[in-house]
């Protein structure tokens, strides 16, 4: 799972609606989420159980460091980190454990994927990237000198040691796929040892999940696995497993990728032959810790369906499902047994109803704001629907944290503040920082499907003690597709909206 390793402390960072009800009974745990962005690249959940809002506050602050900490280590991107240091190394170089143990990891997933994974594909994503660039896929000639490096062994580790030395010809490193499901579970492990007290703790980066111990209300870890026809942030999950002390990731291509003369290409790309792999739509991985998840998870993006499946049964304790591209769903022995069931919801029906499995699809671009240098406040952001009376007819997400702040949301504190929306914890392919996709399904809030009509969608955006915005759009919501869009505010840039068939 390609993504930049890239972390800034000082980024905008909120948290999800942590409910406002009455206190629980005296040592009885409570659920506090937290929401950071631009963590690795993308966004950061974290769900803490505990009795005590300093514990939780502890475990965020663990949390924030030891990614710090280990992408300071392992980030391509970072030309000060450990990883970069080693790149333009001329001779072998003492290495820490951790980047010593993550080249392990590599080495033994590129011998069991038998060239499917690799850990040097620097020069094979710039000839992608200038691909796109010019408009042309990269011919034979160009691909043929890339494919005949990548199937010799990048680097030499010498354990006695703890050396590792790049093999010639010295293509660079790039361990982002594995390194962040390694970052990923070592700061669940971190924050557990610092409040060892905790009742559990689970640590979301871009889609991959560390589930430790148990939330506060419930014996395991409810998590949503993404359908890739439908990866909007609030659409409904294609499955549910239910995990503790588990970890699990998801690749997929339907987030990132390359366009190239109109057809999208997948970022997910074959060691073997240089091409992006097109077999597998989605690959969900269920294993002891997130590296071998988020590899395995790539892995079956690249290798046929029922050879996935076999690594998969070959890996104690990992489980899996595959959705191959053309629909069929692939299920280890035991992925099944870690299921819940989720219901369809039942299609409109009427005269005047929505055309079959038409919605809104809402692109919300969060901007981050210039703050010279210090921490970036949290923004609280709401989006609503009404009708052409100006009647609410459904609230389709609220991020939050904090009811004080929640306030600051004048409009839609006004209009629904007895009725804060939870975010779902979701396995899904890395999104880019900032960059949010939502979808509303034509119901109301009672789950009761809307005639056609156009309707208004307003975005509101309040940041922690600072800048205010509000903005609508409309949408014609009738037999055909249609689009419109929400002018930009100090918050958010435009945002579009997009009326037709779910994609698929």
């Amino acid at each position: 799972m390609n993504l930049r390793l890239r972390f800034h402390l000082k980024a905008c960072a909120f948290a999800f609606v942590l409910m406002a009800s009455a206190p629980g009974m005296l040592g009885a745990a409570e659920p506090f989420h937290f929401h950071h962005e631009n963590i690795l690249g993308t966004s950061l959940d974290l769900q803490v159980s505990t009795p005590e809002s300093g514990q939780a506050a502890t475990a965020e602050a663990v949390v924030l460091q030891e990614v710090d900490r280990l992408r300071k280590i392992l980030s391509s991107y970072d030309p000060q980190s450990e990883l970069s240091r080693l790149n333009a190394a001329a001779g072998p170089m003492v290495v820490s454990q951790e980047l010593l143990e993550v080249l392990t990891a590599y080495d033994l997933w590129q011998s069991k994927s038998r060239g499917a994974y690799n850990g040097h594909l620097d020069q094979l994503i710039a000839l992608w990237s200038k691909a796109e660039k010019s408009g042309s896929v990269p011919s034979p000639a160009e691909l043929k000198p890339v494919i005949d490096s990548l199937a010799s062994p990048g680097w030499k580790i010498d354990a006695a040691t703890r050396t590792v030395t790049r093999l010639s010809p010295p293509q660079s490193l790039n361990l982002n796929s594995l390194g962040k499901g390694y970052i990923v579970s070592k700061a669940a492990v971190a924050a557990r040892k610092a409040v060892p007290t905790l009742t559990g703790l689970l640590v979301n980066i871009g889609g991959d999940i560390y589930a430790s111990g148990r939330p506060a209300d419930s014996a395991s870890w409810e998590i949503g696995v993404a359908d890739p026809r439908r990866s909007a942030d609030n659409a409904p999950p294609l499955t549910k497993v239910h995990l503790v002390d588990r970890a699990i990731s998801t690749s997929a291509a339907y987030e990132r990728g390359y366009t190239i003369a109109g057809h999208r290409y997948s970022h997910i790309l074959d060691p073997r032959n240089g091409m992006p792999a097109e077999g597998v739509s989605s690959a969900t991985v269920i294993a002891a810790n997130n590296a071998s998840a988020n590899a395995m998870a790539t892995m079956l993006c690249v290798l046929k369906p029922e050879e996935g499946l076999e690594l998969v049964k070959s890996t104690p304790g990992a489980e899996c499902l595959i959705i191959a591209a053309d629909g069929r769903q692939l299920r280890s022995p035991g992925f099944a047994a870690l299921e819940s069931g989720s219901s369809p919801s039942p299609p409109s029906s009427g005269p005047n109803a929505w055309p079959s499995d038409f919605q809104v699809a809402i692109a919300i671009d969060l901007i981050k704001p210039d703050t010279g240098g210090r921490k970036a406040k949290r923004p609280f952001v709401a989006v609503w629907v009404e009708d052409s009376t100006g009647k609410r007819v459904r609230t389709v997400t609220v991020w939050g944290r904090e009811r004080k702040y929640l306030r600051d949301l004048r409009a839609w504190w006004k209009l629904a503040q007895t009725q804060p929306e939870w975010a779902a914890t979701v396995t899904r392919a890395t999104r880019n920082a900032g960059q949010h996709r939502i979808e509303w399904d034509g119901k109301d809030d009672q789950g009761q499907p809307l005639p056609m009509g156009t309707y208004t969608v307003t975005l509101e955006a309040a940041r922690e003690h600072g800048t205010y915005a509000i903005q609508r759009g409309q949408i014609v919501c009738g037999k055909s597709a249609a689009k419109g869009t929400i002018p930009a505010g100090t918050e958010f840039g435009e945002t579009q909206l997009t009326y037709g068939p779910a994609a698929q």
